[in-house]
């Protein structure tokens, strides 16, 4: 057209180019909706963007056409977050929760190269098969992830003018994948009852939390725009919340149980005798205890360790003081304190088997022991004294306290009841009463 002399004039050659694109786009568009497969969409990309760098060597103005390339971006998004949806649902939901076996060198390699794990261990050392602590939902999130945002990047390496169009999608596309597909499908099997499946997804999502804070460094870095900031995934903050959550469902599983042995607690209130052992129901509790960290909570780091025996110890020290203090139990003697001041220095001297786990493990019964020191005192009304309570009982509730002394002075005073004693009737009387009897 341009090599023409006055066949049209510059006026009617812009307009016909425009009036071409337009028609173009009008066609494209509606048939772009029924395309399914983002690799149909890069096909369709790679074909305009060369005819528009074509066109635009010939100086006809293609910013019509370069802004339909950003409609096209958009359904190639649509397409790619679709796909990728399915396949995390897919993967979250059909994971074992599991620790993840590896069998050789090669697949732990691979395993490591896409998932962000860093093992402390040489991996020259490692002997196979051995087992990675999350389950195999993580690695292959980790793949998808990485694939996803290369696709991405698929869009913008031939023609493409808006960089900083695809970081944002790319951002919020990720940040949304993250949070409906797996962080929501995770929290809502908080709810199973299964203690190791909890765990297992606790350490998945302490997982998939370093998964977050690497992408949020790997997006800086690969970002299209050549001025490109700090790059923040609201789902970093949402996993960390639902750790929370998990630790929180872990404790009540725990708890849970600690109650259910509870219920076989016994204690006789005004024994003949004390006991010589401590309560069969605090010897199942802490062999329930050692048996879980030392299998189903293996896996977990070792300062929710800590809070799973600090908050079950914290429970158990609060429902073994309710005992005394139920409305049913009228009376204490001494050999019932006896009894509970033994079972008292059972779990301090297991708390204290447990100091790596936490240092103020053996403080948790501190209000337990001051009570049963209180009830084992000559002179429990000193109590009353606040120079000695500041100093002896200070972990002593100012109303319990005064309540279990009354239980302990009504079983004193009834042992020391005189028990009246049956007179006998005279001897004559009794033959005489038969005797009348026999008579009638």
């Amino acid at each position: 057209m341009r090599r023409t002399q006055n066949f049209r004039s510059a006026s009617d050659v812009e307009e016909l180019w425009m009036s071409m694109c337009t028609k173009t786009i009008q066609i494209i568009t509606p048939a772009m909706q029924e395309v399914n497969s983002s690799d149909t969409i890069l096909k369709i990309k790679a074909i305009l963007s060369l005819f528009i760098q074509t066109m635009d060597t010939w100086s006809y103005n293609v910013d019509i056409l370069d802004a339909f390339l950003l409609k096209l971006f958009e359904r190639y998004s649509e397409l790619l977050k679709k796909q990728f949806s399915k396949d995390f649902v897919e993967i979250v939901q059909s994971d074992d929760y599991m620790p993840m076996a590896i069998t050789d060198a090669e697949e732990y390699a691979k395993v490591i190269n896409v998932s962000w794990f860093k093992d402390g261990g040489n991996a020259e050392e490692i002997q196979y098969p051995t087992v990675l602590p999350f389950s195999q939902m993580y690695p292959l999130c980790c793949i998808d992830l990485r694939s996803f945002l290369n696709k991405y990047y698929f869009f913008s390496r031939e023609y493409f003018h808006h960089p900083h169009t695809i970081d944002e999608t790319l951002r919020v596309s990720l940040d949304e994948m993250l949070k409906e597909q797996v962080c929501k499908t995770l929290h809502e099997r908080l709810t199973s009852k299964y203690l190791g499946q909890i765990v297992q997804i606790l350490i998945n999502l302490e997982h998939f939390e370093n998964a977050c804070s690497e992408l949020q460094i790997l997006l800086r870095d690969v970002s299209a725009s050549a001025h490109a900031g700090p790059v923040q995934l609201e789902a970093l903050e949402m996993f960390r919340n639902e750790k929370k959550t998990a630790e929180k469902r872990i404790f009540e599983l725990v708890n849970s149980k600690l109650d259910d042995l509870l219920e076989g607690a016994e204690y006789d209130w005004m024994p003949d005798t004390a006991e010589e052992t401590a309560s069969p129901y605090l010897l199942a509790m802490t062999r329930f205890l050692t048996d879980i960290m030392e299998t189903t909570l293996l896996g977990l780091p070792n300062d929710i360790k800590g809070f799973v025996y600090f908050d079950a110890l914290s429970h158990l020290a609060s429902e073994i003081l309710k005992l005394p203090l139920s409305e049913h139990v009228r009376m204490i003697n001494k050999n019932a304190v006896k009894n509970m001041d033994q079972d008292v220095a059972y779990l301090e001297e297991f708390a204290k088997s447990l100091e790596s786990e936490g240092s103020n493990l053996p403080r948790i019964f501190e209000e337990l022991r001051e009570t049963v020191n209180l009830l084992k005192s000559d002179n429990p009304e000193e109590f009353y004294d606040i120079s000695v309570r500041m100093k002896h009982y200070t972990k002593v509730d100012p109303l319990n306290g005064p309540l279990l002394m009354e239980k302990l002075r009504l079983a004193e005073e009834h042992q020391n009841m005189p028990v009246p004693e049956v007179q006998e009737a005279p001897r004559g009387l009794l033959s005489g009463g038969f005797s009348r009897f026999r008579s009638n």
